[in-house]
Formats: C-alpha cells, structure tokens, sequence
C-alpha cells in the first residue's frame, strides 16, 4: 500500500522546520533534508524553495508532485542507481563512483517517479541537464548530443561495473560477533568514544570486549563514557544510533524490520526509538518514564545497570 506524505488540496513546503510526514522513522523531514527508505534503500530528499502538492512512496519506487519555481534533490547515500520516467526539461542526473544523485527545477508543476536499485554507481555514466547529455566532463546540445550520449551507453554494461557492488553487497551483511553486533555497529561506537577523546586503550579494551565471546547483557559495559547527551524525539546523530544499537542488543528491539532493527541502525530519534527507551525506563524502575534519554537514563546505561 503506497503511503501519501500529504493532504489533498493543501500546498506542503517539503523543509518546514520539525515538520514529520510519516510515523515511525521511514520517512522524517528536517529543517532542510528528508530521509526515505524505498524498497529497503535509503533516500535522501533535499533542495531550496522545494515545495510539493503530495509525495507516495511504494514498494519499489516513489512520486512527487513539484510545484514551478522549487529546486528539488534527491541523493542515494549509498550509491545505489537513481531513474525517473520524466525529464522537466531541466534535470541534472549524476551516477559516479563517488555520487548519486537526481536535481529537478522545473519551470512549472510536474509530477516525477523516481526508482532505486539495487545496482549501484561505480562509473560516471551520465548526466542530463536542460535536455543535453554529457559524460566524462564534455557536454553536447542540438544535433551532437545523439553522439555524447553514446559512451554512457557503452560504459553502462562492462564486466567490471556489473561485478563492482558484489562487494557492498557482502559488506551489507557481515557475520555479528558474540556481542551480537555488526563490525559496522562495533565501529559506530568506537568511533563515538573517539570523537569524545577516549583513551586508545579504553578503545582497544571496548572492541575487544564487542568483539569477543560476551553474554548480551555485558553489552552495557562498553556503554561507559559513550552517551554524554540527552537525546529525545527529532535528535540527529551519531550517540542516536549508537543508543538504537545498544537498546536492540539489550532486549529493547527498536523494530523487527526496516530502519531501526537491528543492522539496520539510524541516527535519527523518531517514535520507535522513544519507545523502545521507554520500555528500557520502565524495566529499570526510572521516572518518569517518558522516551526522554536524559540524565537518568544515561546514567543507568553508562554504568551498566
């Protein structure tokens, strides 16, 4: 069932500051970024002036409805292949090694649907601005852009390309440890007492202790000076998603699928996360248990209790 991210007949300015679209943490807009998960890839959605008449995301694909005048961007994180079944006229469409990313800023409204895959960039392939084609910096207009857009073509389906993001794919989903962690979550937590200064042998002693042969519970340990922030619904941010890691290993199961479950860790506090605290507060015997990760709370993880 796709979801409609807003009212009919009612003009939303897609970056109102604080302003949700939807529950959970699927889709979350900030003061200036929207974070989407289509068909299991995350979306970014940005831009300047972007207002929008509605957006519907379905199982593999999203649309959204863009008013004349608004400058609207959509980046694929990791990479993954970005395409839309219209061209405004003035689309610039990127898909590199190093970016993936789809620009619109029509000159009147247009409705575009824009598709994920699971194929990601690992060459410039193309890129579409104004109705003209360009590919490895060089751009062509009129009669030779039939001849520009011919290496995109070509580079499209080497072997190298098509064999390239077998290695995401295995990183995707690495083998947990005994703490049952990922490596990608152990390094998310080593790298937030990093970035509060930790001593390298507190460091060495935290990896060893995720990495090695320890119960569930003796997860809360390595919480030690790790959380030094109060964090509550609409917080951003790397001690986010390392709370959401900590309360999935702990008992506390953010969600069973999608963003928030567990590998599949965000650093953004929405519903699901206030929930899974307050039950984490509730079996603690800390009051008011209210989601809100405050001192008390953070006490009671940092120690280990």
């Amino acid at each position: 069932m796709p979801r409609m991210l807003a009212r009919a007949g009612i003009l939303v300015a897609l970056f109102a500051p604080a302003f949700a679209l939807a529950a959970a943490d699927d889709v979350t807009l900030t003061a200036d970024q929207a974070v989407l998960s289509v068909n299991g890839i995350t979306l970014n959605v940005s831009g300047s002036n972007a207002e929008i008449e509605s957006i519907t995301v379905n199982a593999a694909d999203f649309s959204v409805t863009l008013l004349s005048g608004s400058s609207f961007q959509v980046t694929a994180p990791n990479l993954n292949r970005l395409s839309a079944d219209t061209n405004t006229g003035n689309t610039t469409l990127i898909c590199s090694a190093t970016q993936s990313i789809i620009k619109y800023e029509p000159s009147s409204t247009v409705t575009v649907t824009i598709t994920p895959s699971a194929t990601l960039c690992s060459t410039d392939t193309s890129s579409t601005s104004g109705g003209s084609t360009s590919s490895g910096g060089s751009s062509s207009s009129g009669g030779s852009s039939a001849a520009s857009s011919a290496t995109p073509a070509t580079s499209a389906t080497p072997a190298t390309p098509a064999t390239t993001p077998a290695v995401p794919a295995t990183l995707a989903t690495p083998a947990k440890s005994a703490s049952g962690l990922t490596a990608t979550q152990i390094q998310s937590i080593l790298d937030v007492l990093a970035s509060f200064n930790a001593d390298a042998d507190i460091i060495a002693k935290v990896k060893a202790s995720l990495e090695g042969t320890v119960t569930t519970g003796s997860v809360t340990s390595t919480a030690v000076g790790v959380f030094k922030s109060n964090l509550t619904v609409g917080s951003l941010g790397s001690e986010v998603k390392a709370l959401q890691e900590y309360l999935n290993a702990n008992g506390y199961v953010i969600a069973s699928s999608g963003p928030g479950s567990p590998g599949n860790e965000t650093t953004m506090f929405g519903s699901l996360t206030k929930a899974a605290v307050i039950k984490y507060q509730k079996a603690k015997g800390i009051t008011p248990a209210v989601g809100y990760f405050g001192a008390k709370t953070r006490a009671a993880v940092n120690s280990g209790s």
